[in-house]
């Protein structure tokens, strides 16, 4: 079903545009809320008077998406939870508490805009994105932190122990990887001398 849309919609296009969706997704939601109208002849025409303020809507939509997007672009948030060992979270933290967190801040954000680069099921340091605009996407850090501050400092201890020896045991592998290279020149050497000399006599 082709619908003419009346508001920007994110991963769908931008007001003022002609697009193809599904019948119910028009019916129960678009069209409900005002966000797009029917295709018909009557309102074919109207898009086509109306061209210039939909141009200067669009205009006016993603100069506010990208003053918004310098401003939470770096901008760092915390989440407090409750955990249970080791750091684990009782459940995930999700888009909701994401939004929730970012009203907080003064960023009314719709949280099917909001996108996290991982599943969050413990303490630590993650990235979100948030889809401001249909050409407009930003990046923020979220700290997700125990709500006891107590619990947090010896979780976040254990953590960065833990990331320590990992990254010492990588450093190891890497120089054990780096000796067995070198050896194996060497050896490949010894033959190739080995081989010319014979070759030679």
């Amino acid at each position: 079903m082709k619908v003419i849309l009346l508001e920007d919609i994110n991963n769908l296009g931008q007001a003022g545009e002609i697009v193809e969706v599904k019948r119910g997704y028009a019916n129960n939601y678009l069209l409900r809320q005002n966000l797009a109208v029917r295709t018909t002849k009557e309102n074919l025409n109207t898009l086509k008077t109306q061209q210039k303020a939909f141009e200067a809507k669009r205009a006016r939509n993603l100069a506010d998406a990208q003053e918004k997007a310098e401003k939470i672009k770096g901008e760092e948030f915390t989440i407090k939870v409750r955990t249970g060992e080791a750091g684990r979270l009782f459940g995930s933290v999700t888009t909701i508490d994401l939004s929730e967190v970012l009203a907080e801040r003064g960023y009314v954000v719709d949280r099917r805009d909001l996108s996290l680069s991982d599943n969050i099921k413990e303490i630590g340091t993650y990235t979100g994105n948030i889809k401001l605009h249909p050409e407009i996407d930003v990046d923020f850090t979220i700290h997700v932190e125990d709500e006891d501050p107590e619990k947090q400092k010896v979780l976040q201890e254990a953590k960065m122990a833990e990331q320590a020896k990992a990254e010492a045991e990588e450093a190891a592998a890497q120089e054990a990887a780096e000796a067995q290279d070198v050896a194996e020149q060497i050896e490949a050497a010894v033959v190739e001398a080995t081989e010319e000399e014979i070759e030679t006599e």
